[in-house]
């Protein structure tokens, strides 16, 4: 648990990430929002053992106070992510494409995004963000679209002011928002 006196300390970018920061990360979701949207802790760092660029994190005294999940997901998956059809916690190691395996267009999907209340406002959030996209720098001519499916106002609120655009609910009932790559990398590194 964050507390005042931890909150003090910074926040530094944890690699690599072991099972223990995914059932933190979990943990984390549960404050906001329930089981049914999240990935489970084994599936997520399954992802990440063979994809590491999907989820960055940073911990404050090897506990995790902020996470982004952000990867490129099939076609098909992404086509049913935009007609509302695709909840998060069915995605698995499978649904994610690697981006060193070819040179197809890349469909992006910023899956989560989540600051303890604690470190929010200090700038975590843009160097989580720019962390979490620096993998895909040297492949951003692939990447097209990039989209958010939001659970909660906050992420609806994050997803408007980083120039998503919405595009409708989903048969879950979130929120679901989309913009270029090109353009998401722009506002990401222009603001603060």
């Amino acid at each position: 648990m964050i507390d005042s006196s931890t909150a003090a300390e910074p926040p530094v970018i944890t690699s690599p990430l072991s099972y223990a920061h995914f059932e933190q990360m979990a943990a984390l979701e549960l404050k906001y929002y329930g089981a049914d949207f999240i990935t489970p802790a084994e599936e997520a760092y399954r992802w990440y053992c063979k994809h590491a660029y999907t989820t960055t994190a940073a911990t404050v005294n090897s506990e995790v106070v902020g996470f982004v999940n952000l990867f490129p997901i099939l076609p098909a998956e992404f086509e049913k992510l935009l007609c509302g059809q695709l909840n998060d916690s069915e995605l698995t190691a499978e649904s994610i494409v690697d981006i060193h395996a070819d040179e197809e267009p890349l469909h992006m999907f910023l899956s989560c995004i989540l600051i303890e209340p604690a470190y929010r406002r200090t700038g975590l959030t843009h160097r989580l963000l720019r962390a979490a996209i620096a993998p895909y720098l040297p492949v951003q001519h692939r990447c097209r679209l990039i989209a958010t499916d939001n659970i909660t106002p906050e992420g609806a609120d994050f997803s408007r002011h980083f120039g998503f655009t919405a595009q409708g609910t989903s048969e879950h009932g979130s929120h679901l928002f989309v913009q270029p790559f090109s353009s998401f990398i722009s506002k990401v590194f222009a603001s603060q």
